[in-house]
């Protein structure tokens, strides 16, 4: 009887499968830290950028081929997919020219959104495929997200000197009392829901209703590489190349799988994606990647240098304005983000439940 109830209080699902998950869900995290701090220590700050925008831009590709390059979706959606673009080039070109801090600032707190939801939509999906958790646990899990994600971005060396430089900047001036004030109240706060999230844990085996361990370890591992690299270092590109290898690598396995698995399962999309999702096929996917990688930079060489060095404030922070102009190429991507992950995140479930 033991027995039983240990395994019925455990159960196990995968996003893909067990081999993939462990690779690219748990271990891959514990490697871009490893990486990423060997990388800081000894390549210079153009290396780390590189590294980074190698795995961004890729990143981004697979995001335009879900858009473009799937009928089904494109129909859905495709006032958004025509227009968005347009007015978000805009919006940023007009930005880095009149108001390129605002950019920095919207860029940067899109950023990080998108990145937690991404990792709350991973750790929805562990608990749907395994058939665990209450009906409560999404919305624990959603408020764990937030929570330890601004506090990291409230208490680490690596972050609270940017905000704190943003405050002066903006003529709100905080002494060292106040910004400790600051950070000991989001502590306390975070370490309450901390109890609070493991509390609800507990009453959700004590219910009846079976958890995933694997959830917890995949939000385990993401936020060890977002709360380690943030505190281990005050150089924004070794978080930077940490953070981009787990979410940028991670968002391409899950959408490239998610195309295989409808292409196995006969389901019909355009002659590309049923192409680059077929098995024996990622090479052909990989190659797209690196292609678009090169014609990215091959159009946009240069042009970093045209922008940010005459404007004060930033020329002793180069890796501060040049990772914030790099990621605002991202900004389409993020709003796509915010309802394609939904989508497929959604399909998945209709898939699993059928």
């Amino acid at each position: 009887k033991n027995m039983t109830e240990r395994i019925y209080r455990f159960r196990t699902g995968y996003i893909v499968d067990q081999r993939q998950d462990y690779v690219w869900f748990l271990l891959l995290p514990l490697v871009a830290i490893v990486f990423a701090m060997v990388s800081g220590r000894y390549f210079p700050g153009a290396v780390l950028a590189a590294i980074a925008l190698w795995v961004t831009i890729p990143h981004h590709f697979v995001t335009w081929l879900r858009v473009y390059g799937s009928r089904d979706e494109f129909a859905r959606f495709k006032d958004r997919f025509i227009w968005a673009p347009v007015v978000l080039i805009g919006f940023t070109y007009a930005l880095l020219h009149y108001a390129p801090l605002s950019l920095v600032l919207i860029v940067t707190l899109w950023d990080h959104q998108h990145s937690l939801m991404q990792q709350y939509g991973f750790a929805r999906v562990y608990d749907f495929k395994a058939k665990t958790g209450a009906p409560s646990t999404a919305k624990f899990d959603l408020f764990f997200s937030w929570i330890f994600f601004l506090n990291m971005l409230i208490v680490s060396p690596l972050f609270s000197t940017l905000w704190i430089r943003m405050f002066h900047e903006w003529h709100f001036l905080v002494d060292a009392s106040q910004v400790q004030l600051i950070q000991n109240t989001s502590w306390i706060i975070t370490s309450a829901y901390g109890v609070i999230w493991l509390l609800h844990i507990i009453w959700t085996v004590r219910k009846g209703y079976p958890i995933n361990p694997l959830k917890y370890a995949f939000l385990g591992v993401s936020y060890f590489l977002w709360y380690f690299t943030s505190f281990a270092t005050e150089y924004l590109l070794v978080y930077a190349v940490a953070h981009r290898i787990m979410h940028g690598v991670q968002y391409m396995v899950m959408v490239y799988f998610y195309n295989r698995h409808k292409v196995e399962r006969g389901v019909s999309d355009s002659p590309l994606i049923n192409f680059v999702s077929r098995s024996g096929n990622v090479k052909a996917f990989l190659l797209m990647c690196v292609a678009y990688a090169l014609v990215f930079h091959a159009l946009t060489e240069g042009h970093v240098r045209d922008f940010g060095f005459g404007f004060v404030g930033f020329n002793a922070n180069f890796d501060l304005f040049s990772y914030s102009l790099l990621s605002s190429f991202a900004l389409t991507h993020y709003y796509y983000d915010a309802f394609i992950l939904l989508l497929i995140f959604s399909i998945m479930l209709i898939y699993i439940s059928s």
